[in-house]
C-alpha cells in the first residue's frame, strides 16, 4: 500500500507541461545533427531543408544545434562545450577571446594551464591534429601580389615584386624555410588600434639544415630586441586575410613578411617548433618567469644562457601550456584551460553568454568529463608539475581538484546563463562510484548525456547495475538515454532489415524501462560514436542512402500511447538493484542512502526464484496503457544468446504488440521472446 501511495504521489507531480511534446509517452532528443543530405521519406523525396524541418517536428530536445535560431529555441537546443579546452589551433572562441583579452587588458595566457619544468608525457601515438604544433604549420599564409590579396598554397613560385605573409597564433623567434635561396624578413608594428601600422625588417641568424636539388632548407633565429606584440590582421584600410575565419573572428596573430629579390620557389615555410615526440614520449618544456630577467614575457639568447631554473626551458609562456597526450579523438590538439583565474574566468563565461545568444540555445553540453588532468589523460615520465596548481598533472590530487575548479566554473556560466540546460556527456559513468568527481560536479549539471548507454545485450548484471539513472531522476535531473544497436544482431547480420528493426524495437523496449516522463529522453543511433543528419550507408544500415535520423528513430512505434509507468503489480517479485553489495528493490527511495525515484521493474519469469541476480531472466515495467518487457542473460555480448530457444511468457492481461511500422498485433495474454529480446505491447482494455 505504501508504494503505491508513493507511486500516486510522484505521478500528480508530473503536470501535462512536463511531458513529451511529440510523442505521448517520453521525450525525445537528437545528438549533433548537422551536414544535412536529401532522401526520401514514405517514399517521397525531400531535400535537405526538408529533413531538416522533418527533424525538427520529430525531437524535443537537441544536443547540439539545429543551425537555424528559430528551430534552436523551440526544440531547447543544448550546444557543444569543452570548458575544459582550447584548440591548440584557434577556433572562434579561441579568437574572440584573445580580442576581448586585450581589450579588457587581461593578458590571455592567463586562461592556460603551464607545467613549471620540463616534461615528458607518455604517447603511444601522436594524434594528427598536434601536427599544427608538431611541424609548426602557420595559422595562414597570404600571398600578396599585384595589390591582390590570395592564399599561399606550397610550394609557390614567387617573383621579386610578391609578399608572402606568415601568420602564427603565437610568438615565436625561429622560423625554417626551404626555398632557392634566403628571403628579407620584417615583423609587423601595430598602431594605437592594434592593427598593422608597418612592416619593421628584422636581422635574421640563419644556418643551412640540409639542401636536396635546388631548394636548401635554412632556419633562422630571429634577431628580436622584444618580443613584438600580437596584432589585428588589418593593413591599410585592408583586411590580411583570404577567408581563415579565424582571423574574421578577430583572432590576434604575429605576423612576418617575407620577400625575395629573385624569381624563387618556395617548398615549405614553418615555425620551428619546441614540442618533440621522441620515444613514445612528448616533450613539453616548462615556463618558469625567474628565468625572465626582464619581465618582458620572453627569455631571449642571453637570459637563456643563465636561467636561474635550468629545469625550465621555454622562451615563451605559451610553450608550457598542458597538452593532453592521453587518447584524443582523431584530428584534435586541445590545452587545459586554467580555471583559478577570476579576471579571466568572468571573460570566459561571458563567451559563452554571447555564443548561446546568437544561435538560439538554451544552455550546452560539456563532453569527455571524465577526461580532466587525470592519469587517463596525463602519464608524467618525468617533471609534471603545473604552475597554476602546484600539483602533479596525473595524479589523483590534481584531477579531484581540478574537476572542483570545472564545477566552479560552469556554476559561473549558468548563473550569467541563467541556464537550466547545462549537460555533460558521461556515458555509462556512475557518479557515485567515481572517485575523481567532487559532488559539486554533479550538482551543478542539470542534464546527462547517457552515450550508448542501452544496447540489445546489455544483459541483466548490468541492468540491475544501473540504479544510477534513477538516482539522477530523484535529484529532479534530465538525462538523454541513448540505445544503440552495437552488439546486437544487426552488427551480425548488417543487410537485414529484420534484425535492424530488431535491434530498435529492443533498444526502444529497453528504453522505456528507464523511461521518467519529464525528465529522460530517447535516442537511437547505430554502433559508431559519429553523429550526424546525413545518408546512411551499407554498414550503419540495410539500405544506403536514407536518413540517419529518419532511419533509427522508430517514430511510428512512438507514435503508439502506452501511457505513464506504473507501479509493479501487487505481489510481483521485484527486480533489485546491486550498489557494490547494497541491494534496493525497484520500489525502494534509496540505495545506500543515496535518493532513488522507484522504477516499478519486476520480474515475469527467471531462471529460479531465490536471490536477486537471476542467470537469465525477463524484466518487465507496467505502463498505464502498456507494458514492457526485455528477456536477458546474466552476462552481456553472449552471441549464442541471440539464438537462445523462444520463451513462453504470460503476460497477465491481455496486449496487443506494437510492431515496427507501429501496427499493432492481436490481443494475447502470451508472448514468445527470444534471447536479448525486448517487447513493447499496447494494453487491451476491458470493454465496461
Amino acid at each position: 500500500m505504501l508504494r503505491n501511495i508513493f507511486w500516486s504521489a510522484w505521478l500528480a507531480m508530473l503536470s501535462p507541461l512536463s511531458l513529451a511534446q511529440v510523442y505521448p509517452s517520453t521525450g525525445t532528443a537528437w545528438v549533433l545533427p548537422g551536414s544535412w543530405q536529401g532522401t526520401v521519406i514514405q517514399g517521397q523525396p525531400h531535400t535537405a531543408d526538408q529533413v531538416k524541418t522533418w527533424e525538427s517536428q520529430h525531437a524535443d530536445v537537441v544536443f547540439g544545434s539545429m543551425q537555424d535560431l528559430e528551430i534552436n529555441r523551440r526544440m531547447h537546443a543544448m550546444g557543444y562545450m569543452y570548458a575544459q579546452k582550447f584548440d591548440c589551433r584557434p577556433g572562434k572562441q579561441e579568437a574572440w577571446l584573445s580580442q576581448r583579452a586585450l581589450n579588457s587588458g587581461i593578458d590571455v595566457e592567463d586562461g592556460y594551464l603551464h607545467f613549471t619544468e620540463d616534461t615528458q608525457l607518455a604517447m603511444d601515438k601522436p594524434n594528427k591534429g598536434l601536427d599544427y604544433l608538431l611541424e609548426g604549420h602557420p595559422y595562414h599564409l597570404l600571398l600578396i601580389r599585384n595589390g591582390q590579396f590570395s592564399t599561399a598554397r606550397l610550394p609557390i613560385k614567387l617573383e621579386p615584386d610578391d609578399k608572402l605573409v606568415m601568420f602564427a597564433s603565437y610568438p615565436f623567434e625561429r622560423v625554417s624555410v626551404k626555398a632557392g635561396g634566403l628571403p628579407e624578413i620584417a615583423r609587423h608594428v601595430t598602431n594605437d588600434e592594434g592593427s598593422v601600422a608597418r612592416w619593421r625588417p628584422l636581422e635574421v641568424e640563419w644556418h643551412i639544415k640540409s639542401g636536396e636539388d635546388w631548394a636548401i632548407k635554412y632556419e633562422g633565429q630571429l634577431q628580436l630586441e622584444r618580443p613584438w606584440d600580437s596584432a589585428q590582421p588589418w593593413y591599410q584600410g585592408r583586411e590580411l586575410n583570404s577567408g581563415e575565419l579565424g582571423l574574421a573572428a578577430g583572432l590576434r596573430v604575429w605576423m612576418l613578411e617575407l620577400a625575395w629579390r629573385k624569381p624563387t620557389e618556395v617548398e615549405s615555410l614553418a615555425i620551428t617548433p619546441w614540442l618533440e615526440v621522441r620515444q613514445q614520449r612528448l616533450l613539453i618544456p616548462g615556463w618558469d618567469p625567474a628565468n625572465d630577467v626582464d619581465g618582458d614575457g620572453y627569455i631571449n639568447p642571453r637570459e637563456f644562457s643563465s636561467r636561474a631554473n635550468t629545469k625550465a626551458s621555454a622562451r615563451f609562456r605559451h610553450q608550457a601550456r598542458l597538452i593532453p597526450a592521453g587518447y584524443m579523438w582523431p584530428g584534435t590538439c586541445w590545452h587545459r584551460v586554467n580555471f583559478l583565474d577570476s579576471t579571466f574566468n568572468k571573460l570566459h563565461a561571458q563567451w559563452y553568454l554571447e555564443d548561446w545568444q546568437q544561435q538560439g540555445l538554451s544552455g550546452a553540453y560539456n563532453d569527455d568529463m571524465a577526461k580532466l588532468l587525470g592519469g587517463n589523460q596525463f602519464t608524467v615520465v618525468s617533471g609534471g608539475e603545473v604552475r597554476e596548481l602546484a600539483m602533479m598533472a596525473g595524479s589523483q590530487q590534481a584531477e579531484y581538484e581540478y574537476a572542483k575548479q570545472l564545477a566552479g566554473f560552469l556554476k559561473q556560466v549558468k548563473s550569467l546563463t541563467d541556464t537550466q540546460w547545462l549537460a555533460a556527456n558521461i556515458s555509462e559513468l556512475n557518479l557515485w562510484h567515481y572517485a575523481p568527481w567532487p559532488p559539486e560536479l554533479r550538482e551543478v549539471i542539470d542534464v546527462w548525456l547517457r552515450e550508448h548507454y542501452l544496447t540489445p545485450a546489455i544483459g541483466l548484471d548490468r541492468l540491475q547495475r544501473y540504479w544510477d539513472s534513477f538516482a539522477l531522476a530523484a535529484l529532479q535531473d534530465k538525462s538523454l538515454i541513448m540505445a544503440s544497436t552495437k552488439g546486437g544482431l544487426s552488427h551480425y547480420s548488417p543487410s537485414d532489415p529484420a534484425a535492424w528493426q530488431q535491434d530498435i524495437k529492443t533498444g526502444l523496449a529497453l528504453y522505456y524501462l528507464f523511461n521518467v516522463p519529464g525528465q529522460t529522453f530517447y535516442h537511437s543511433w547505430n554502433q559508431s560514436y559519429y553523429y550526424d543528419s546525413g545518408k546512411t550507408k551499407l554498414g550503419n544500415w540495410y539500405q544506403a542512402g536514407v536518413g540517419k535520423n529518419i532511419a533509427y528513430q522508430p517514430t511510428a512505434m512512438l507514435e503508439v500511447d502506452i501511457g505513464i509507468p506504473e507501479a509493479a503489480p501487487e505481489g510481483a517479485e521485484l527486480v533489485v538493484f546491486d550498489d557494490k553489495g547494497k541491494e534496493a528493490d525497484s520500489a525502494a527511495t534509496n540505495i545506500g542512502g543515496i535518493p532513488l525515484q522507484p522504477s516499478g521493474w519486476f520480474w515475469l519469469q527467471r531462471s529460479g526464484w531465490f536471490g536477486g541476480f537471476p542467470d537469465q531472466g525477463v524484466i518487465a515495467r507496467r505502463y498505464s496503457e502498456g507494458l514492457v518487457i526485455y528477456r536477458g542473460t546474466r552476462e552481456r555480448n553472449q552471441s549464442d544468446f541471440f539464438s537462445a530457444e523462444p520463451l513462453d511468457i504470460s503476460l497477465s492481461g491481455v496486449y496487443r504488440p506494437v510492431n515496427f511500422d507501429g501496427s499493432l498485433g492481436p490481443g494475447v495474454s502470451h508472448v514468445s521472446l527470444g534471447g536479448y529480446q525486448g517487447m513493447i505491447l499496447k494494453k487491451v482494455n476491458e470493454k465496461k
